[in-house]
């Protein structure tokens, strides 16, 4: 009995999912203005890859991470690579460590890229939202 009740809640939660937005929250097929704005912010936060038509963001200013002193001691040296969406205003969002150094590196390096500006990409003309991977190097000189 337990089983059958959950598949039924997945299915019930699928079906929710696959069904349009415009179709739930109005009977009819007919849709608001709230449902319209809904739609166009939905469209305006739609995450794009470099490529064809979709421009790469432009970094505009940089600032460095800060090298911990237990990593200096230890000579530690590498490429901590994250992936972030660069949003329309330039602005680094939702950083996640692909690949890292150590715990710390990887904190200085996502803390340093938060502060980062660019150009926003851009896709035929307008600026969009871009899912970029960044290299944040430490190297002791």
């Amino acid at each position: 009995m337990y089983l059958r009740r959950r598949e039924f809640f997945r299915q019930l939660a699928a079906a929710i999912l696959a069904a349009p937005l415009g179709r739930l929250a109005c009977a009819g097929g007919q849709t608001s203005k709230d449902d319209k704005s809904a739609n166009k912010a939905a469209a305006e936060e739609k995450i794009y890859e470099p490529g064809g038509d979709v421009k790469p963001p432009k970094l505009v200013h940089y600032v460095e991470p800060a090298f911990s002193p237990k990593s200096k001691e230890a000579y530690v040296e590498g490429t901590v690579k994250i992936s972030t969406v660069v949003n329309t205003e330039g602005l680094p969002e939702n950083p996640r460590v692909l690949s890292g150094l150590n715990a710390e590196e990887d904190r200085t390096a996502v803390e340093a890229l938060k502060q980062w500006k660019f150009q926003p990409g851009t896709k035929s003309g307008q600026p969009v939202n871009v899912r970029v991977t960044v290299e944040v190097s430490f190297h002791l000189l």
